[in-house]
């Protein structure tokens, strides 16, 4: 069966225009993760549109203008990206870059106090238009002085390793794998149904891993505890509620055995289809290597459509599933 690729570019209607589809562009990107707090999407738009040939690009495509992204093979579609435009280019090929809500949240005041407090209550009281998802957890004392969401966002992630993201119309605050772990595994076979891989297989015995385990109190002060091999990967690892540097460097002893374990890391490129988003689980398996079978989290996923035509997802591993 051929599969034909398919797109659908939409661009809402403003008080400046009605509503504007597109469905051939000369390519789009896309990159999401977790780490990153804002998903970016960029839309290579074709030389020649004819609806656009009498119009000005900058007086049809403006800022903060909403957009969605749908691609997929055979007339059935998903969503790959929403948002909003973030900038639009003065060259050709015009390239239209977009954020997705959180470009909004970012931008909304802030000017508050408040005693020791929730990640919930926080949210609760700078975000009360939007759903959250909040690990629950004390933050203790915070004082947001004349900013924005963005840098408040920002704080919780330097100073409480609390990264923000969306998911929709949800913004999800200190949990990285949680919010997707009722989603079903995606079966990937290394000789059947990916492109192609840049992994690196390594026995347990070869990990090398120093932890940095910091353990956040309900007073805003801090206890740090440092377990495994000194010259090791590093990594940090956030605990709250921890008081005492004994139970802080049991628990991160017992996480340190989760990544001594056999596995893989770095990534593989599948095609458009099946969908995998970050935060998904994938199953790996292969018939070359059957004994390197194992389930991990999809830590960033990039998307790249074009007229080549190619739609490819790369997909980078995080940690494996105990």
């Amino acid at each position: 069966m051929t599969l034909a690729m398919v797109a659908r570019i939409t661009f809402a209607a403003t008080d400046a225009r009605g509503e504007l589809v597109l469905k051939k562009p000369t390519a789009i990107t896309i990159d999401k993760s977790w780490q990153q707090l804002t998903d970016l999407a960029t839309i290579t738009m074709p030389r020649n549109v004819r609806d656009f040939e009498k119009t000005k690009v900058a007086e049809l495509f403006k800022k903060d203008d909403p957009v969605k992204i749908e691609l997929g093979y055979n007339g059935n579609y998903v969503t790959e990206f929403e948002g909003y435009i973030a900038k639009v280019s003065a060259d050709v090929p015009v390239k239209i870059e977009c954020e997705d809500e959180m470009r909004i949240i970012s931008k909304i005041p802030v000017n508050a106090s408040m005693p020791k407090t929730t990640l919930a209550e926080l949210f609760k009281k700078l975000l009360p238009n939007y759903d959250v998802d909040a690990l629950e957890v004390e933050i203790g004392t915070v004082r947001f002085s004349k900013t924005n969401m963005g840098a408040v966002l920002n704080f919780l992630k330097d100073d409480y390793s609390l990264y923000s993201y969306m998911k929709g119309k949800t913004l999800v605050c200190g949990k990285v794998y949680a919010d997707d772990s009722d989603v079903a595994p995606v079966n990937l076979h290394l000789e059947k149904n990916v492109v192609n891989n840049s992994l690196n297989y390594r026995a347990a015995e070869d990990v090398r891993i120093k932890i940095t385990a910091v353990s956040t109190l309900s007073n805003g002060t801090k206890l740090e505890a440092t377990v495994g091999d000194e010259d090791g990967d590093e990594r940090q690892l956030t605990y709250y509620g921890i008081e005492v540097l004994a139970d802080l460097q049991r628990l991160a002893n017992e996480d340190l055995k989760k990544y001594k374990v056999n596995g893989f890391d770095g990534s593989v490129a599948t095609f458009g289809i099946p969908f995998i988003d970050h935060g998904y689980k994938v199953n790996l398996s292969s018939f070359q290597y059957p004994e390197r079978n194992g389930t991990y989290y999809v830590e960033r996923v990039k998307i790249d459509f074009d007229a080549s035509p190619q739609y490819r997802r790369t997909i980078e591993l995080g940690d494996k599933v105990a």
